[in-house]
């Protein structure tokens, strides 16, 4: 009897020893994925704080059951029964230089990102049938959309534009080629739908001369494309239901990981001169692109093509574009200001032309890598030089009609001291019938801002607001 009351309680002593001991490796689990912990009691659980910043966080229902409740790591598919419509409506734009990301975002109420890359990967037949499993891919981009922050430009529309741009291009020098295998389309859909993932709204520069976390963890280094892809493999890694990646064997993991890496990595600005110098070394080397063993160099120049493509859209849409990425600089040209750092040329309020921006960027850098690539893929650097043609002339055109800032992003021209009507009530206080002679008005003086809170300086001329005849422009999405 003694020895069977001894059994029993050591029986639930480990019981409870288990118990406390899977509790904490779960804790642990989540913690080294990044996972949040609990909300504080009364805390709103509607705001998720991932990354540094806060995220709304899709809400249950009141009434659903404990069985029905989404787990902590997935972001409930709120359009499930509509996203097959959704696919649908688009198949026919997938590899239309007119796809529209903006109207997109509208119509999918803010999942352009989900929408684009699930039809794609239904196109090249990957999603049933080979080797990925069609829950995790929606969980996976389902978490990288809403982990996607809502900047001005780069943002989860951009992603979608820049996943469909990816696969026009692909389809254009597959005639250059020899067959692009089923893993080579999966790499770089997955890669451009990731290439921005969590990206703050700033440069590299600014995380670095801010000191940012994330800068320190990569060593000034491509911070932000480093955080991007890392950011992506990790959210596969968190949890079974995340791992897109898991039905392929270790080599070609490998082979993925390699390719999504470089493809990313080669979308940071700062390398763009060499990436160009490094491809047409190859190109001359070896003009016939079917003879390319390697061809994650080919790859890589894609993908930092498809990203900064955008300029040679249809107008209406590169001026969408155009308005959003001025807005980003401009934005990040205040806060440069406002935490007392240099405010960066290209992100300066008072003195950004967004014509001569945009010209500027399409002669230096845009045009020129048209022109590398046109080896590779003729019939796209073609089609996209003659809209970029006519998209010279437009700006160009809105350049000599005086047009330098859309009026959302003027400056806001600080208060005269004293008030506006000062002046009226010292006239008021004159007696009448003086014969005084009229003061001639004076000119305004700007108040100096305290220099924790100086803004881009002020210019001193009005700028010309957008000309009400041109064409319209995308609705303003967050």
């Amino acid at each position: 009897m003694v020895f069977a009351g001894v059994l029993r309680l050591f029986t639930r002593l480990c019981a409870w020893w288990l118990r406390i001991d899977f509790k904490t490796a779960e804790q642990l689990r989540h913690h080294d994925r990044g996972a949040q912990p609990p909300p504080l009691a009364g805390a709103d659980c509607s705001v998720v704080a991932m990354n540094g910043l806060n995220h709304v966080a899709d809400q249950e229902q009141p009434n659903a059951s404990s069985s029905n409740r989404t787990p902590s790591h997935l972001v409930p598919d709120r359009y499930a029964s509509q996203r097959a419509a959704w696919c649908d409506s688009i198949r026919g734009q997938t590899h239309s230089w007119s796809f529209n990301a903006f109207e997109l975002y509208t119509r999918t109420h803010g999942n352009p990102l989900v929408t684009i890359t699930v039809t794609l990967l239904e196109t090249y037949e990957l999603l049933d049938g080979w080797m990925l499993d069609r829950a995790k891919v929606i969980n996976f981009l389902l978490r990288v959309e809403q982990e996607y922050n809502p900047n001005s430009y780069h943002n989860n529309t951009h992603a979608s534009d820049v996943t469909q741009t990816a696969v026009v291009i692909l389809e254009s020098f597959k005639k250059q080629v020899q067959q692009i295998s089923k893993l080579e389309h999966f790499s770089i859909i997955i890669a451009a739908a990731v290439h921005d993932l969590g990206h703050l709204g700033v440069n590299n520069d600014f995380l670095i001369n801010s000191r940012h976390p994330r800068a320190t963890m990569y060593n000034d280094k491509s911070v932000n494309e480093n955080f991007h892809i890392g950011r992506a493999f990790a959210i596969a890694r968190e949890s079974p239901d995340l791992d897109i990646f898991s039905g392929f064997s270790l080599d070609d993991q490998k082979t993925i990981r390699k390719l999504m890496i470089e493809t990313v990595l080669s979308t940071d600005m700062a390398v763009h001169f060499d990436l160009l110098s490094r491809f047409t070394t190859q190109v001359d080397a070896k003009p016939d692109l079917r003879e390319w063993t390697d061809r994650t160099l080919l790859f890589s120049m894609l993908v930092h093509l498809a990203d900064i493509a955008n300029p040679s859209r249809p107008f209406h849409l590169a001026r969408g574009w155009a308005e959003r990425v001025i807005e980003e600089f401009c934005d990040q040209g205040d806060r440069e200001a406002g935490a007392g750092l240099p405010v960066s040329a290209m992100c300066n309020r008072a003195t950004m032309n967004m014509p001569r921006a945009q010209l500027g960027f399409i002669n230096i850098f845009l045009k020129p890598t048209l022109t590398c690539f046109e080896r590779a893929a003729p019939e796209f650097v073609k089609m996209a030089l003659e809209h970029l043609d006519l998209t010279i002339r437009e700006w160009s055109a809105l350049d000599a009609a005086g047009l330098v800032l859309p009026p959302h992003l003027m400056p806001q021209q600080p208060q005269q001291q004293g008030g506006a009507g000062a002046a009226p009530a010292a006239a008021a206080a004159a007696p009448a019938g003086q014969g005084q002679q009229a003061a001639p008005p004076q000119q305004p003086q700007l108040q100096a801002p305290a220099a924790p809170q100086l803004l881009a300086p002020v210019p001193p001329q009005p700028q010309a607001p957008f000309r009400t005849t041109d064409k319209q422009l995308p609705l303003r999405n967050p």
